[in-house]
């Protein structure tokens, strides 16, 4: 498969950055579920709290930095051009939809970073590594960040569900032809 996009496909790298930020967003979206519910004493799957809270920040800080990388790569690489299938309407609202599912998975780990900085709770990088604090504690931007962190990752759980829907929904009623352009080794 070709690194670069085609005319008709997406190539490995769009692929790739594509399935990486949803896999880590789901897995985001767990742990998040699991860290905030299972007590200061709780395990899962031989983690407390504390270690799901470490690894919660770090991949939200990878996510982060694959957006960066997606968003560079999407300017410098032509994308395929639209699916046949889609109308003018829905490629006006795909687009649309693409564009609001990244700024969502920006100002998540945006957010989600500025709590915890000014919160004072610090980002401890896969547990091993304490990431300096440029912020220092300021309660009313911990507050306000937490409350749009939260906002956004339910209003990124939406958009991605929608972007989802819209993309089975076309992939049935083409017979299994659209979603080929963008799974890895299905073919059109």
């Amino acid at each position: 498969m070709p690194i670069a996009n085609s005319p008709e496909r997406y190539g490995a790298m769009t692929k790739t950055l594509h399935w990486s930020v949803f896999l880590l967003f789901v897995y985001q979206f767990i742990g998040a579920n699991l860290m905030t519910r299972i007590g200061r004493d709780g395990r899962f799957l031989g983690m407390g709290q504390n270690t799901l809270y470490d690894w919660h920040k770090s991949i939200g800080l990878v996510i982060l930095a694959l957006m960066i990388v997606r968003v560079i790569w999407r300017n410098s690489s032509p994308l395929p051009d639209w699916s046949p299938l889609l109308t003018e309407a829905e490629r006006r609202l795909s687009h649309r939809l693409e564009m609001l599912v990244y700024s969502v998975l920006f100002a998540m780990p945006i957010t989600g970073y500025l709590f915890v900085m000014a919160g004072d709770y610090g980002v401890k990088l896969f547990g091993s590594w304490p990431l300096p604090n440029p912020i220092g504690k300021t309660p009313p931007l911990a507050s306000w960040s937490w409350f749009l962190h939260v906002l956004f990752a339910y209003t990124a759980v939406v958009f991605v569900a929608w972007h989802v829907g819209h993309g089975l929904k076309k992939h049935i009623e083409s017979d299994g032809k659209f979603l080929g352009r963008m799974l890895p080794r299905l073919r059109r």
